[in-house]
């Protein structure tokens, strides 16, 4: 692997993890930049995590945006309907994984880095943040994700803020295969590892989260996200998984404008 594809899935890996808490902060209504670190399994199933940094930019000029959508950086178009509900198109990256990231997953076939289009809608009314998006690899067979989440403000006293949420996806059968499936050369080629495997399209995960937001100043920012992840019916039975259940985090400085 070249130190150029390197370095770009650390930092889109580490931005999966610490976006999260920045699509369910008040921070996400303005234009922010920051850097942080984030820790989270080496891929989907994984029982080895690894700590990476992040940057970590949501920036907005009319209907333009730069934001995390599907949990990494993307660009769209959004467009509101109402003062508290939103929906647009966004174009944005799809990671990829690699065998020589853990033993487990010797023999089995590259997933090349991609891009995603996707659609979403935001609804805020209050101290609820409630979301839902579907994007498609734009690569031939990587499929498409469904994703739901919703946040709810639990308080918010003298420039400290505190939220909980949860998301869930469901997964295309393309996607499931890709991701999850094992196939009859890669199962002969693991040594033994893995067995052949098809899995349909369906839930893939589910997660619960906590946001934490400190204001430093006017413009600067702490934040943080602490969650866990478990995996879901077809997805959780793939021999490649080695933890259904998996724990992820982020801590960062953002400075907003």
């Amino acid at each position: 692997m070249s130190v150029l594809s390197s370095a770009r899935k650390t930092l889109l890996c580490s931005t999966a993890a610490i976006t999260l808490g920045l699509l369910s902060t008040g921070l996400y209504a303005k234009n922010t930049i920051g850097v942080g670190v984030g820790f989270i399994p080496k891929y989907e199933g994984s029982e080895d995590y690894r700590a990476l940094p992040s940057p970590i930019i949501n920036y907005k000029s009319g209907n333009f945006f730069i934001s995390p959508r599907a949990g990494l950086p993307s660009a769209g178009w959004e467009t509101e309907i109402t003062h508290d509900w939103s929906a647009g198109v966004f174009l944005g990256m799809g990671l990829g994984r690699r065998s020589s990231m853990s033993s487990h997953l010797t023999g089995t076939d590259r997933i090349k880095f991609h891009g995603n289009a996707g659609v979403f809608t935001e609804w805020r009314p209050g101290n609820w943040a409630l979301g839902a998006a579907y994007y498609q690899a734009l690569h031939n067979g990587y499929g498409g994700v469904a994703e739901f989440r919703g946040s709810y403000q639990v308080w918010s006293v003298a420039g400290t803020t505190f939220r909980v949420g949860a998301n869930t996806e469901w997964a295309s059968g393309d996607s499931m295969k890709t991701f999850f499936g094992v196939k009859q050369h890669e199962a002969n080629a693991s040594g033994g590892r893995l067995t052949r495997y098809n899995p349909s399209s369906g839930f893939k995960s589910a997660s619960l989260f906590g946001t934490w937001n400190q204001e430093l100043s006017q413009n600067w920012n702490l934040v943080g996200v602490l969650g866990f992840k478990r995996l879901l019916g077809d997805a959780a039975d793939s021999p490649i998984v080695e933890d259904k259940t998996s724990v992820f985090g982020s801590v960062g400085v953002t400075y907003s404008f």
